[in-house]
Formats: structure tokens, C-alpha cells, sequence
């Protein structure tokens, strides 16, 4: 009788530990799933802008660091970002959804160091930085950067 008690006992401990990893497992690949998913629409997100900051005629004075207002093949358009858990749109269009954080850095050619210098925007404005954030699987904050020359 002690030795079939102690067997389930042993059988017990070792099905609780198996189990402890499947869990540990599922949740690996959830997080590996959906920060894959977030992943992939923040590089459309990036390309899309690249593709539309790289052809920038000319950028409005009232930018600022979550407002972009640039003209470009004739047109005007905004990109802008309001607050946290807000889209991030383009003329009013979203681009993606429930953003963290997002800013626009400006950066300065320095011809004679050939280095970018950081500042906000003037007509001097050689590179434009984007940064937004999202909230991945568990709240784990995923943040994706792209420069831009212009």
C-alpha cells in the first residue's frame, strides 16, 4: 500500500511539472505570435512612410514632434499621432492602431563634420526620424525607429 501511495505521489509531482511547461510553452508562442504580428504591421507602417517621406517637396513650419505636414507630387498631407492608445494617420487615414508613443526627430546635415545634428525642424531639415511604440502580448512595449532622408 506505501508503495502505491508513493508512486502516485511521484506520478503527481511529475504531471504538475509537465504541466508547468506546457503552460510555459502556450505562452511562448503567444508572445512569439503576436509580437510577430506587430512586427510585421509596423514595417508596412515604416516602408508606406519611407516611401512617402523620401519623395517630401516641402514640409510646413507647423510640424511638430507627433505632426508632419509635408506637400508631396503637388499635394498637401498630414501625418499625425494625437495621444496614447490613438492611431497613427496619414490625411486622416489610420496606419495603425492604438500607438504608445510616436515622435518625428529632425536632423541637420553638418557638411563640414558630415554628421546629422539633432533639432526641430528648419528648411535645412536633411533626415526626418520616426519613432512609435506599441503595446505588445503582455503589455511588453514594442518600439520600431526609421530614418528617412529627404
Amino acid at each position: 500500500m506505501i508503495e502505491l501511495i508513493t508512486a502516485l505521489v511521484i506520478v503527481s509531482i511529475i504531471s504538475v511539472m509537465a504541466g508547468m511547461g506546457l503552460v510555459q510553452i502556450a505562452n511562448a508562442y503567444l508572445l512569439a505570435k503576436k509580437s510577430t504580428v506587430s512586427a510585421q504591421q509596423a514595417q508596412i507602417v515604416l516602408t508606406r512612410l519611407s516611401k512617402e517621406l523620401a519623395a517630401i517637396e516641402t514640409i510646413s513650419s507647423s510640424s511638430t514632434a507627433t505632426t508632419l505636414i509635408y506637400s508631396r507630387a503637388g499635394a498637401s498631407h498630414t501625418l499625425a499621432w494625437t495621444a496614447v492608445d490613438q492611431p497613427l494617420t496619414l490625411d486622416g487615414d489610420t496606419l495603425i492602431d492604438k500607438v504608445q508613443a510616436f515622435s518625428l526627430n529632425y536632423y541637420i546635415y553638418n557638411y563640414t563634420n558630415q554628421t546629422f545634428t539633432s533639432g526641430s525642424y528648419s528648411s535645412a531639415t536633411a533626415m526626418i526620424e520616426l519613432t512609435f511604440q506599441l503595446k505588445g502580448y503582455s503589455d511588453i512595449p514594442l518600439t520600431f525607429v526609421k530614418r528617412v532622408v529627404i
